[in-house]
């Protein structure tokens, strides 16, 4: 059995029939909204230029060397040794989320602010969006459907990233830290929207309102597909597109742009 591919227009008018009560769509945001990943990107952008502070590192070196890794004098090579190992294999994905949003730690959110557009724009994220979802989104919120994003990468990131495609920030659910007198810390403030979690993210942003559709493009957004009356995958990479044909009423979205 194939997954059936659906164009941005049939997808909105399938949406369209479905309207009634009012409702809600959920995107995941790297590999979805856009091409790679904002939180890679800032990771990378910060370690390379020698960003990550002293505060971060006790509980980078704690996290290396619980896991027989080994450290660094400089915060920044641990980081990125840990980071390394991840791109290997040898570092759980989910733990990966969580120390890209703590590492940051002795940063002020001003400047994790600050922090995340120059990497941005360093890496022209502009350029990467998915205009096939523009449609999408032109047409929920020209009929006052709310639009959310669920995501591991870092909250502040998420929010500096969503802003191209007219997201608020109340509006967005992603692995926060802890933050003290506006200046944060090495440790998380809640769970990583991350598999399962995604679904509880999104119900805690959502409520009650019926929950008409979810975007993703990866197996660990198969959870928020299925939490949906329908799930839309976004240019599937091979884990997720192995495991399509198992989610009742998943269709795949055409690549078709639109320049806008």
């Amino acid at each position: 059995m194939t997954t059936p591919v659906i164009s941005a227009t049939q997808l909105v008018s399938e949406l369209e029939r479905r309207l009634g009560e009012p409702c809600a769509i959920a995107f995941d945001a790297d590999g979805t909204l856009w091409s790679g990943d904002v939180g890679d990107d800032v990771f990378r952008f910060a370690v390379a230029r020698g960003r990550l502070r002293e505060p971060a590192r006790g509980a980078l070196e704690h996290e290396a060397r619980q896991r027989g890794f080994e450290t660094f004098s400089d915060v920044n090579d641990t980081a990125k040794h840990l980071f390394d190992a991840y791109v290997a294999g040898r570092y759980p994905e989910r733990d990966m989320c969580e120390l890209m949003t703590w590492c940051y730690a002795g940063h002020s959110l001003t400047e994790m602010r600050e922090l995340a557009l120059e990497a941005l724009h360093e890496s022209k994220h502009a350029d990467r969006l998915h205009e096939e979802l523009r449609p999408i989104l032109e047409f929920a919120r020209a009929r006052s459907i709310r639009t959310v994003v669920i995501s591991a990468s870092p909250r502040v990131t998420v929010e500096q990233a969503t802003r191209v495609w007219g997201f608020a920030a109340s509006d967005i659910a992603a692995s926060t830290p802890n933050v003290v007198d506006g200046v944060i810390t090495s440790a998380m403030s809640g769970a990583v929207p991350y598999a399962a979690g995604k679904v509880a993210a999104g119900r805690a942003l959502l409520g009650p309102v019926r929950w008409l559709a979810s975007f993703g493009d990866n197996v660990f957004d198969v959870e928020m597909l299925q939490e949906a009356e329908l799930g839309v995958a976004v240019r599937p990479k091979p884990a997720l597109q192995a495991r399509l044909t198992e989610i009742a009423g998943v269709l795949q979205l055409s690549v078709e742009t639109r320049q806008p």
